[in-house]
């Protein structure tokens, strides 16, 4: 006798897959004892960065059997819509020779994140990406894990000197377990195509964060403080949320001292739309370069800042908030 059940897919509750990402918040900076500028800052970078992106998309495969897996055949190009949300880059649709596809076959993204076409625009950087798909079923009695990870192989370079600034791989994984009712020894079960799209894409997602995160922390966000309170502690910068500034974003306040550098606090960034307010919650008073610094801004902030250059420079990269929960993930 057969017993009749219900069939159906979830996420089951297991260990983290994804790459871990390299994150500051408030808590993990105040705890420094040396307040340290990111490394590959540059002032000349203080804008909003021409990023020419490729995403190529190769066939996808079944670990265990070695068969072939159905990829949507537009993942390609909503991974390329997806990092026109980025607001650190102006993103210019390129597609690595492989296919010309134009930016208006993107237009489900906002207008104000509109992908123009190469040669409407001069590139700073270029990134080309290979993406692969892969399964694996891992059978067990009554049910069976499926993971997919979505593994790219990122080529960042200069688009002037063709330096290469960084060649590695990015891993996205989700996780699906797949029922099954046990009915006189046979396995009976189901999981549709839908299912297998949206988990392909939650891992893709989470493959474009790890993207994201490594080219926020190669080319830091920042700006020039162009306003500052009478007690000094609250400061404008010129660069908003448009620029890539993110809500909460972590800074490090800087002056250019004699030609060098000199970090004299961290504060913490409320963005507007191109302009943001910095909120200081630590000095650099134990730099023994900062504090004469220090001493003299806190005295006249007002004063100092038109004898000075300030700037601000942030850590990391703000990230769409859809990335944390993309469709198809189950909680």
């Amino acid at each position: 006798m057969g017993i009749l059940a219900l069939v159906g897919c979830a996420t089951p509750k297991s260990p983290r897959l994804e790459q871990v990402l390299t994150t500051y918040s408030r808590e993990k900076l105040e705890d420094m004892d040396e307040i340290k500028l990111p490394m590959n800052y540059s002032v000349n970078n203080f804008r909003k960065l021409r990023l020419g992106v490729a995403f190529e998309c190769l066939p996808g495969l079944d670990k265990k059997t070695g068969e072939a897996l159905s990829i949507d055949t537009n993942l390609s190009t909503r991974l390329q819509t997806e990092m026109a949300k980025l607001k650190r880059f102006t993103v210019i649709s390129d597609h690595n020779n492989v296919a010309e596809q134009l930016a208006h076959e993107l237009a489900d993204i906002d207008p104000s994140h509109q992908i123009v076409e190469p040669s409407e625009v001069r590139k700073d950087l270029y990134l080309s990406v290979k993406v692969v798909v892969t399964r694996e079923k891992i059978d067990r009695y009554a049910d069976s894990i499926l993971i997919y990870e979505v593994e790219c192989d990122l080529n960042c370079q200069d688009a002037k000197t063709r330096t290469v600034k960084f060649a590695e791989k990015a891993k996205g994984r989700s996780v699906r377990r797949q029922f099954y009712a046990v009915t006189d020894d046979v396995r009976v079960g189901g999981y549709s195509d839908e299912d297998q799209r949206q988990a392909i894409t939650q891992a893709a997602m989470r493959a474009l964060a790890v993207i994201a995160n490594k080219l926020g922390n190669t080319f830091p966000v920042g700006g020039q403080i162009v306003g500052v309170s009478a007690t000094g502690d609250r400061m404008q910068l010129n660069k908003g949320f448009e620029d890539g500034i993110g809500n909460d974003q972590q800074c490090v306040i800087f002056v250019n001292d004699g030609g060098v550098d000199v970090p004299l606090a961290l504060a913490e960034a409320a963005p507007g739309d191109d302009k943001s307010t910095l909120a200081v919650y630590k000095w650099n008073k134990s730099d023994a370069d900062a504090k004469p610094l220090i001493r003299e801004y806190q005295d006249n902030p007002k004063q100092f800042l038109k004898k000075n250059k300030i700037y601000a420079v942030g850590y990391g990269l703000s990230t769409p908030p859809e990335w944390e929960q993309t469709e198809g993930e189950r909680k």
